[in-house]
């Protein structure tokens, strides 16, 4: 895998490319205050069959973080196809997470449908309402990333107990405490960095205000909406929309999973990505 960074709008994004460039493309996309990270073991996997492209946003992970740059949802998808653009990419298989969903269903519905060859949403965003408690997380960070910076600095720093951040990360798994704290070590402290505040704000009003659900039928990609049973952070509910609006969509739903499958329920997340990329290959 090649670890990199390439300019687009002037701005650097951070990207990790796995797999042979004639491969089949597929380009990954990660949820508000993620990283490509979230892909690692996703990559390691299709990088045999498949030349995966998975980039941080702007405004998260490793690119750039202007304060005045536009992080709506249809910006950064106008981003993702730049990013797309620039390694050739012509029809590519679109997978995102959470937000990444979004972007990714933003994309296969209404902005570029016939680039995307198939689109993959995993516990993706559609109406733009997340869960209660997931929205009085978000007013809590607001405040205190803006207004009392120290205090979310010590946050992190409690986070390095798994106590304190299994409480405060509750909402992202079925049952953090069962998890390897380490292996979601690197996801507490780009949740928490204080110099994304800006752009997750900006992120996050835009995805409140951006509902998918009246754009669902028109997806022509084949899609494959993948949901963790017990998502705490976008209902359930969400998923469903999919089938209702678009009955071609494949729906599988992981049990005792919250809302990150490539980290709780691997083997039996990939195993239905597998199977959906592979058909008509």
């Amino acid at each position: 895998m090649v670890l990199g960074k390439i300019e687009i709008e002037g701005c650097q994004i951070a990207y990790t490319e796995a797999g042979s460039d004639s491969n089949p493309p597929v380009l990954l996309l990660h949820g508000i205050t993620s990283h490509r990270g979230v892909w690692s073991r996703t990559l390691v996997r299709l990088q045999q069959d498949f030349h995966c492209i998975a980039i941080d946003h702007l405004g998260f992970g490793d690119s750039d973080k202007p304060k005045d740059a536009d992080y709506s949802i249809q910006k950064q998808a106008e981003r993702a196809l730049k990013v797309a653009d620039h390694f050739g990419f012509d029809r590519f298989i679109l997978i995102g997470h959470s937000m990444g969903g979004q972007i990714a269903t933003y994309l296969a519905a209404s902005f570029m449908p016939q680039r995307v060859s198939k689109l993959v949403s995993m516990d993706g965003v559609v109406t733009g309402k997340l869960s209660d408690v997931v929205q009085k997380v978000k007013r809590l960070l607001i405040v205190v990333g803006q207004y009392i910076p120290s205090l979310l600095q010590l946050m992190r720093i409690l986070c390095r107990s798994k106590t304190f951040a299994c409480w405060v990360f509750d909402h992202w798994f079925y049952k953090p405490e069962e998890l390897p704290f380490a292996d979601w070590e690197i996801d507490r402290r780009y949740a928490m960095n204080p110099n994304i505040i800006h752009s997750t704000i900006k992120a996050w009003e835009s995805l409140n205000a951006t509902n998918l659900t009246p754009i669902l039928k028109n997806i022509a990609a084949p899609t494959l909406v993948i949901f963790g049973k017990q998502d705490g952070t976008v209902p359930v509910k969400q998923a469903h929309l999919f089938k209702e609006q678009l009955s071609s969509a494949q729906l599988v739903l992981i049990d005792q999973c919250g809302h990150f499958p490539m980290y709780e329920k691997f083997d039996e997340y990939f195993a239905s990505l597998q199977k959906f990329l592979t058909q008509g290959v």
